[in-house]
């Protein structure tokens, strides 16, 4: 029975592996619609949109020539513009025949749809479950904190600290960060008067301690005084907090993620996308100054794991990295690095200013080589997650 189980294991794993190749396979395709849409306006002539690498799979002529396929791997994708990348087509249609500005649109709307993608990704998280912000459920009547904080208030700060998921400041990261410093030491802890329980063999006290939570409120933002129960071990030292009422174990908030409303996420769905761009960017600055280490990325391998793994343990989870998955591809497709958009970008805004292309043998060995180097480093990042 238990073999049967385990077979069956596989198998739904196998099958969540499947959900994120296409999701994968859905943000290429966005890119290079990208791409594709902005050709078409613009009158390049394009030769195929092509979804995948290597052989193809399918493949459809339409009546103007352009070829539209499927390739047997997933993890990436083109749109091949005529002429593309040569240097001596005779052709007026030649994507490098095109005017500067136009190229540089074409280049750009790739990256571009996938912002605009994440924008949509973005509205349907924070409407469909929240993401940020923290809302209370209900107050039970013997909690300290009863007639201070009501069912309904979003918690959006702590001591005047705001939460903020670009640093990394949810609310359980902002009250640690303040009790930690005002409430490190206990002045005494007696059993008769403090709270206590066992966990592990060991004994942890609570004491009441005082916290001010930035609070809206019917539309009202507020700052309440309330209170939190500060968790100390048998030496008085700081162990942490707890929302558990100091009578009654039961708990002292039912806390639930903050739902924005229609109006509130189709506001708050750009400015949200651009705080998870700027996060992005901070990440890879961190990564430069060495702040963190390669095994802090992941490939495609990676992705498509880590994908697998949290849809498998909640929908929700899916919900939250669409919108991360869009930003990180469309950022990184904009840096200046060889094979990318952005690195494209560079080459025809040096030909527009100096009214001189570079020759493309220069361009086409460099992006060759960084291509090269950029499947190397993706492997081996990938290979460092399985192995460390």
């Amino acid at each position: 029975m238990s073999n049967l189980l385990s077979v069956s294991k596989i198998f739904t794993y196998i099958g969540y592996i499947g959900i994120a190749i296409l999701v994968l396979l859905f943000m290429v395709l966005i890119h290079e619609l990208g791409h594709y849409v902005a050709g078409k306006i613009l009158k390049f002539k394009i030769n195929e949109f092509s979804v995948g690498f290597g052989p193809k799979i399918l493949q459809k002529k339409k009546k103007n020539g352009e070829l539209i396929s499927l390739r047997a791997f997933p993890l990436g994708g083109y749109c091949a513009f005529e002429g593309e990348g040569e240097d001596e087509n005779p052709s007026p249609d030649a994507f490098n025949k095109q005017k500067p500005w136009k190229r540089l649109i074409v280049l750009f709307c790739g990256a571009f749809f996938n912002f605009l993608s994440a924008i949509i990704f973005s509205f349907i998280l924070l409407v469909s479950s929240g993401y940020d912000y923290v809302q209370i459920k209900s107050v039970a009547p013997q909690s300290i904190n009863y007639n201070v904080m009501y069912a309904g208030d979003v918690i959006t700060g702590v001591n005047g600290n705001k939460i903020d998921f670009v640093d990394d400041e949810f609310m359980s990261v902002l009250i640690t960060e303040d009790l930690m410093v005002r409430y490190a030491k206990a002045d005494d802890i007696v059993d008769n008067n403090d709270y206590s329980y066992t966990k592990d063999g060991k004994t942890f006290y609570l004491k009441k301690g005082n916290i001010k939570f930035d609070v809206k409120r019917d539309d009202k933002s507020l700052v309440v005084d309330a209170y939190i129960n500060v968790v100390y071990d048998a030496d008085g030292n700081y162990a942490g907090w707890s929302l558990l009422n100091t009578e009654n174990d039961n708990g002292e908030f039912a806390l639930k993620t903050y739902k924005y409303s229609f109006g509130e996420a189709l506001g708050q769905s750009i400015p949200f996308t651009c705080k998870w761009a700027w996060k992005v960017l901070k990440i890879f600055g961190q990564l430069i100054t060495g702040q963190l280490s390669l095994t802090s990325l992941g490939g495609p391998v990676t992705t498509i794991n880590m994908i697998a793994s949290y849809t498998q343990q909640s929908a929700n989870y899916l919900l939250i990295l669409l919108p991360l998955i869009a930003v990180n591809l469309a950022v990184f497709n904009l840096l200046p690095i060889p094979a990318l958009d952005g690195f494209q970008m560079i080459f025809v805004t040096i030909e527009w200013i100096r009214k001189k292309p570079v020759k493309q043998n220069v361009v086409n060995l460099i992006n060759n080589i960084g291509l090269i180097a950029l499947l190397g480093f993706v492997i081996v990042i990938d290979v460092l997650q399985f192995v460390l």
